[in-house]
């Protein structure tokens, strides 16, 4: 038997510099942690390959060490790569660029 779908969803702040007349905003995506890495770098790559390839974040490492990858996430300054998605936290991950 297949585990049971454990989703977790993501809301990510979307702005595209090319068009400033459009306001920016949040965008819901859904995860399946069960086929996901537990970093929120991966939720964010998986995101990107499987539901929407204009997503654009930046990554180097993914080992903590350059901090490519720095992001507001749900209200801290952290790294993507070293922010653990806390399976019994609620299930939803805000994210935004940093302040």
């Amino acid at each position: 038997a297949q585990p049971v779908a454990n989703y977790k969803t993501f809301k990510i702040y979307r702005w595209n510099p090319d068009t400033p007349e459009v306001k920016p905003k949040m965008q819901e995506y859904k995860v399946d942690m069960n086929q996901c890495g537990g970093m929120v770098l991966d939720a964010l790559i998986k995101i990107k390959d499987e539901q929407d390839g204009s997503l654009t974040f930046r990554r180097s490492c993914r080992e903590g060490i350059c901090g490519s990858c720095a992001m507001n996430i749900d209200g801290r300054n952290t790294l993507a790569c070293l922010c653990k998605i806390d399976a019994e936290k609620a299930s939803t991950i805000k994210i935004y660029p940093l302040p």
